[in-house]
């Protein structure tokens, strides 16, 4: 019988937050079960997390993604679902390996300030970047405990195949430790053999990226499951946002990325069916952020802030103080009004966008804040004056997160939490 879709409230940091504590209960009894035949032990999967990178949830149809839509059917299809603020991957990436927003786990943007790391602007998109800043700072680039670490120390493996940047695979993972399978970065470089050999040369990256996409599916049924036999599995596809940033939301390409999207999904899907895993794996798939289209003179921070280019570093829609103090601050943050006609271009908020303050900000004798004990002074950018890429705020924070349940026969106490916390309506015991 056909089960109603049920619709569900929800908050990024909220879910994400709850997936380590489901992930433990769901794994929990995985490596007890006996093998019928000691040279195949059973397949450990039990959890598996989906990011569609800029799906909208009004993009979830039966025509343009039948593979998709029949799991919300089936399962939860949360419509008030949305991302955090900065509405971006990597922030949104980070939000999944934490559990916690950017308060919590320390990644304002797309682009990072650490003055302790390296006098320029990091890219959170390159895994290089991200790696220097993690040694630096002794493993402490994301500055909150991550779903990984936890899965170690309670013996259970994760992995993550991406077709998203290498920076994104590797703060979706958290950090150093978890396995990660990427066209341009394979974590630990001991994997480097076993992924050539099963899964061959890495695809070029395209628009649509199907090869990537491809081979990211690929890379956690063949690699992940078949071969490392892991207990949680992540795979990010990188459509429809490597598409449609460049095409445009609603183009013709555009729509098709997702359709082909929506494909390797059904791959996905089939391919644990085949290994016996299709009525074992509870599945959630999600996007990092929703997407807009938007025109006219939308200025960015640098430009606002031109004439204070020698005493400010601009890192994403963070402000980070280097020369001059308060007064600094104080002109940065509230520059003068924006003409009428750019108003389009901004997002009305409070202040800050969130309490306490986003980022790694603490307060000195001096009144001025400063990053990881830096003198350099972090300050987030009012939310009116910050200039965005998707400006839109419903379109831009509304995401999608999808969710089937399935009920753990050997720890059925753990499976009320979990219903509660996902609106997955309880199924009655066995």
């Amino acid at each position: 019988m056909r089960t109603s879709m049920h619709q569900i409230v929800g908050r990024a940091w909220r879910a994400a937050a709850v997936l380590a504590a489901c992930v433990l209960a769901f794994t929990g009894g995985a490596g007890k079960a006996g093998a019928s035949r000691p040279q195949q032990p059973p397949r450990r999967l039990r959890v598996l997390l989906v990011v569609f990178d800029g799906l909208r949830p009004d993009h979830v149809t039966l025509a343009r993604t039948p593979r998709l839509y029949a799991l919300a059917t089936k399962g939860v299809m949360s419509w008030q679902h949305h991302s955090l603020f900065p509405t971006v991957t990597r922030v949104n990436a980070s939000a999944l390996a934490t559990g916690t927003g950017p308060a919590g786990h320390g990644i304002l943007d797309n682009s990072i300030y650490l003055p302790t790391v390296a006098d320029r602007v990091l890219n959170t998109g390159e895994a290089r970047d991200m790696m220097l800043a993690d040694s630096v700072l002794q493993g402490q680039l994301l500055t909150a405990p991550t779903i990984g670490r936890h899965l170690r120390q309670a013996g259970l493996r994760l992995m993550v195949a991406s077709a998203g940047s290498s920076g994104s695979a590797y703060l979706f993972a958290g950090g150093a430790g978890t396995p990660v399978i990427n066209a341009e970065l394979i974590e630990p470089a001991a994997l480097t053999p076993l992924v050539t050999r099963v899964l061959g040369t890495p695809p070029a990256d395209a628009s649509p990226n199907l090869g990537r996409n491809a081979w990211a599916v690929q890379a956690l049924l063949r690699v992940g499951v078949d071969s490392l036999n892991v207990d949680v599995g992540y795979v990010w596809l990188s459509d429809p946002d490597h598409t449609a940033h460049g095409a445009g939301l609603g183009s013709a390409m555009a729509d098709s990325s997702i359709r082909a999207a929506d494909r390797e999904f059904g791959r996905l899907l089939d391919g644990l069916s085949a290994r016996g895993l299709g009525q074992v794996v509870n599945v959630m798939v999600v996007s990092d952020h929703g997407f807009s289209t938007h025109g006219g003179d939308t200025r960015s921070l640098a430009k606002q802030l031109g004439g204070l280019a020698d005493s400010v570093v601009i890192a994403g829609s963070a402000i980070h103080v280097r020369r001059g103090g308060a007064t600094t601050r104080d002109t940065a943050l509230y520059p003068a009004p924006l003409p009428p006609h750019e108003s389009g271009g901004c997002m009305p908020g409070p202040p800050m966008c969130c309490s306490p303050p986003i980022g790694h900000t603490k307060r000195t004798g001096r009144g001025i804040g400063g990053t990881r004990g830096s003198p350099g002074s972090p300050v987030m950018a009012p939310q009116a004056r910050t200039m965005s890429r998707r400006p839109s705020w419903p379109a831009a924070r509304r995401s999608v997160l999808v969710c089937r349940h399935q009920r753990p026969a050997a720890t059925p106490t753990l499976c009320p939490p979990f219903c509660i916390c996902w609106g997955v309506p309880p199924r009655p015991p066995a």
